[in-house]
């Protein structure tokens, strides 16, 4: 993989702690935009490639700009065997249907230096095309066996309950020193942090080596972790690390709400913990609310959610994502509790992230659930109504509270990633 030229992608000097100024807009890669033609809406429903790519997102960055926000997080762009980038094939290359290396080159020298980089990434598990797996199970001898979980049976211990996703041995040093070795590549092409994937799943011993070597290659770098037991069953125990994980499960079964203990176990480790809780109690008391909101509960409950944490934690906090129910579905197409939400999200002092499309209002008739239930929440982004209503109302909207967001909370004029 060749580095960009120092010219083409220099990040201005990082603030300490830039990402507290940081509005993040959150965007599939492959649903987001084409290079030169418009995704077609039926392809996003299946669990196949739509045709977003990273010259796509270039193409769109005068919107983003448009809007307000300055941070960008790219779902994962490394060579993968499905549409969302989650099915690692290879860490050292783009995926070719993304664009390949060209096309991030592109993408690096135009977003600068109006945006920074956030890149999503998947150190837990790899894809069983993986080169290193197919080594591991074709020869036991194979160094690579090593970096593998396998059981009695000979079966490999995978993510969750997806058999064709095998669990990376973390704890093994060769592993540790080779995921490093890709992150920092990325951050010398211009990555300025990364959202990790499914932090419950490696050791916290794995976590704290990751960090201080990050740190020390790159002391801006940010780091995001998503923690939480979403989708976790009983059998999945075993291949999760988080620390008191049987106590949390069955906390959880008992009908305790454990997300914010959760979140706490990793808010000191990284730099930013994605907060699951702030999206569960907008979801409970202004989208699913039956009578009218009461800005001042909700804002009493964010406030005690809040002191459950380090009095400087970095809790970025999202109304939907890739994995949930969009606000709006959760609302019943209730657009005034999509915009009430949003006007206290953007008053809190952390870190605001918006998932594509929201700010034009996009949902979905059915729930996520069930085998590819996700692929609701993640349709082709509707730019041929950019100018429709509600939608152009409700883009309105959310660049009067990000502008509104950045008066507030931004307090570093002199970068030029604060706009």
């Amino acid at each position: 993989m060749q580095a960009l030229a120092t010219d083409a992608q220099a990040t201005p000097p990082a603030p300490t702690s830039w990402w507290r100024q940081a509005v993040i807009y959150h965007l599939l890669v492959d649903r987001f935009a084409a290079a030169a033609t418009t995704l077609d809406p039926s392809r996003s429903r299946l669990p196949v490639f739509c045709g977003g790519t990273l010259d796509g997102v270039t193409r769109r960055l005068d919107y983003l700009r448009g809007l307000g926000v300055n941070t960008l997080w790219l779902s994962p762009v490394t060579a993968s065997a499905a549409y969302h980038g989650y099915h690692v094939l290879a860490y050292d290359r783009v995926e070719p249907r993304f664009g390949g290396e060209r096309a991030w080159d592109a993408l690096m020298r135009a977003a600068r230096p109006d945006f920074r980089i956030l890149l999503d990434w998947v150190p837990n598990h790899i894809h069983r095309e993986h080169p290193f797996f197919q080594q591991a199970i074709a020869d036991p001898h194979s160094p690579y066996r090593e970096w593998f979980h396998f059981g009695r049976d000979g079966r490999p211990l995978c993510f969750l309950h997806f058999d064709e996703l095998p669990k990376l041995n973390l704890d093994h040093p060769d592993v540790r020193s080779y995921l490093l070795g890709e992150c920092k590549r990325w951050l010398d092409r211009g990555v300025d942090g990364f959202r990790m994937d499914h932090v419950v799943g490696p050791s916290m011993d794995f976590w704290r080596t990751f960090r201080a070597d990050l740190k020390a290659h790159r002391p801006g770098v940010f780091l995001m972790g998503e923690a939480t037991l979403m989708g976790v069953r009983r059998e999945h125990l075993v291949t999760l690390r988080l620390p008191d994980k049987r106590r949390y499960f069955f906390e959880a079964q008992l009908g305790h709400d454990i997300t914010d203990a959760v979140q706490a176990e990793y808010a000191t480790v990284f730099d930013g913990v994605l907060d699951f809780g702030f999206r569960n109690l907008l979801c409970q008391r202004v989208a699913r609310r039956a009578g009218p909101v009461n800005p001042g509960e909700v804002q009493a409950a964010l406030d005690a959610h809040y002191a459950r944490f380090e009095w400087d934690a970095c809790l970025p906090s999202f109304l939907d994502n890739h994995d949930v129910n969009r606000f709006l579905h959760e609302a019943k197409g209730r657009v005034d509790r999509l915009l009430e939400a949003a006007a206290l999200q953007f008053l809190q002092p952390q870190p605001p992230v918006i998932y594509y499309g929201t700010e034009l209002g996009l949902s979905h008739a059915h729930p996520v659930a069930g085998p590819y239930g996700d692929l609701h929440a993640r349709p082709a982004m509707p730019w041929t109504g950019l100018n429709q209503e509600p939608g152009r109302s409700i883009r309105q909207r959310f660049q009067e509270l990000i502008a509104g967001w950045k008066r507030a909370f931004s307090r570093a004029p002199g970068d030029s990633l604060i706009k």
